[in-house]
């Protein structure tokens, strides 16, 4: 049997070029050497109770991590934070998308802090069922606020819990408070059907809405 001769196609994959070695084993070690260091549970306590705000940011990001080995440490720093607790007003804010919480807090934010007060604010945002991941928005709609000496904004993922905050608010608000916060801001992920939680730690729960949204049988919010 005579074989077919196969016919050439002009859809060719040629041999990719490799790249030459550009890693530079000097420069890796010397950024090894400047990268900062983890600091232990009694470091970012200190820093808390010196009001300040990197490592109260550090520690946030501790608690809230899922990596198991950073579970311990973070146990260990909110048992010491506990010992230097004051106490604050906790106020949790709620709305409908669009009603204007983030704008809100910052102008009440920025007159309690023309009274002198110190004021953190929590913020929450919805994450992607399929990503998981979060814009964490909220810090960008508070220009003036940001920039407060007196104040503190962390964004925050709501990830897979429910009630309208993160897995860690609670203690969140406890390392903001050892920090010597008198005021501390949760805003939450909005809606507010199934916020149940966030009530449970707040002194203060208050509910934004727009006048004259939804119909009779279900305005916006009535499920509050």
């Amino acid at each position: 049997m005579i074989k077919k001769q196969q016919n050439k196609t002009a859809l060719q994959e040629k041999d990719g070029i490799s790249k030459q070695e550009a890693t530079n084993e000097y420069a890796i070690s010397n950024l090894k050497i400047k990268r900062q260091k983890h600091p232990s549970a009694a470091a970012l306590l200190e820093g808390i109770l010196n009001g300040n705000t990197a490592a109260l940011s550090r520690a946030i990001t501790l608690i809230e991590s899922y990596n198991v080995t950073h579970k311990a440490k973070a146990n260990t720093l909110i048992s010491n934070c506990l010992e230097h607790q004051k106490s604050s007003i906790r106020i949790g804010i709620t709305g409908v998308p669009g009603v204007g919480k983030s704008t809100f807090i910052e102008s009440l934010g920025t007159y309690l802090t023309t009274l002198g007060k110190k004021v953190a604010v929590l913020a929450v945002d919805p994450s992607s069922s399929l990503s998981k991941g979060s814009i964490l928005g909220d810090k960008t709609r508070m220009n003036t606020l940001v920039n407060n000496p007196n104040a503190f904004i962390r964004p925050s993922a709501a990830g897979d819990s429910l009630g309208g905050v993160a897995r860690h608010t609670r203690e969140a608000i406890t390392l903001c408070e050892t920090a010597g916060y008198d005021v501390i801001l949760i805003e939450t992920v909005g809606v507010g059907q199934s916020e149940t939680a966030v009530h449970s730690m707040v002194d203060f729960f208050l509910l934004l809405k727009i006048a004259g949204a939804g119909d009779g049988l279900q305005g916006i919010k009535r499920g509050i």
